[in-house]
């Protein structure tokens, strides 16, 4: 069968596709806010029209619209209804280029690290794993999505399984899937399972949003621990310490944690209680986390 070019197909074609790739360009400038970078992503194709119209040009347009996604990700601020279109735009770039696993990866973290979108979440690293079999982060990320965010320890420790046998999977995956069968939640299971994620990637944007989200857990694991001090301090001495200071005066603690994200923690001797100045809402281990 005779080519597209021996038709006389290839050039007309070719000459559309890059025309709406310089269109995509310049709407899709790369000075723009977040916001305004959003609002007009609402208005691109799907991602299968893309695919098919892209032609030979698939990996070019998925890039163009990663690098756009990128810029979103960076963002501190992306609200509920712009975390949505943000998932729209990562499910084209994903159908575009179906291989692309860096936007499995970091986009998995971003709708569970910007906004609160699990179940989007965990749809993107679905069909990742299905068109990346050989790609350990993947399913992974999908148990962290499952202990993390669902709370679902089973189905958790079900996907970190699948991940430890994918070749190439770092050795200690399958000791932290059986962990979750056995042991009791903690905030410092959920330390491991993060810095372990952390550790073996490479992708700047995933390691990054990694980070935020590891930096909560450790502040929890660390006001936690504070609590369970001053609630022995109370024990041996009768009433609330006077300051933090006092537990370690006591021996009760032998030192005071850091706050990891360089602020303080917060002590009300009224109460008892302890807070984080970095940390607006405190997580929790036994439902679904920020009001879900």
């Amino acid at each position: 069968m005779r080519s597209l070019r021996e038709h006389g197909v290839f050039w007309p074609l070719s000459l559309t596709v890059m025309v709406t790739l310089l269109g995509l360009q310049l709407y899709l400038k790369p000075w723009q806010e977040a916001e305004k970078k959003l609002e007009q992503m609402r208005y691109l194709p799907n991602g299968e029209y893309l695919r098919i119209a892209s032609l030979g040009y698939r990996e070019l347009l998925a890039d163009m619209l990663w690098i756009q996604a990128i810029q979103v990700m960076g963002e501190k601020n992306v609200s509920d209804s712009n975390g949505q279109w943000l998932y729209q735009v990562l499910d084209s770039i994903t159908t575009i280029d179906p291989q692309f696993v860096r936007a499995y990866e970091a986009g998995g973290l971003a709708l569970t690290t910007l906004v609160v979108l699990p179940e989007e979440s965990n749809q993107l690293l679905k069909k990742g794993i299905l068109n990346n079999p050989t790609e350990w982060k993947l399913p992974f990320l999908l148990g962290i999505n499952y202990y993390y965010e669902l709370y679902d320890d089973a189905t958790a420790a079900r996907y970190m399984m699948q991940a430890s046998q994918v070749r190439g999977a770092p050795a200690m995956l399958g000791t932290l899937a059986a962990n979750l069968f056995v042991s009791a939640r903690s905030p410092q299971q959920a330390v491991d399972i993060l810095a372990a994620m952390y550790r073996h990637t490479t992708d700047e944007s995933a390691k990054k949003l990694l980070e935020v989200r590891l930096r909560l857990v450790l502040t929890e694991r660390d006001l936690q621990l504070l609590e369970h001090a001053i609630v022995e301090y109370q024990k041996q001495m009768g009433h609330f310490p006077g300051s933090l200071d006092a537990l370690v005066q006591s021996h009760v603690l032998k030192t005071l944690p850091e706050e990891p994200s360089g602020g303080r923690y917060i002590y009300d001797v009224r109460t008892g209680t302890v807070s984080s100045s970095t940390m607006a809402e405190r997580l929790t281990l036994t439902g679904r986390r920020r009001g879900k």
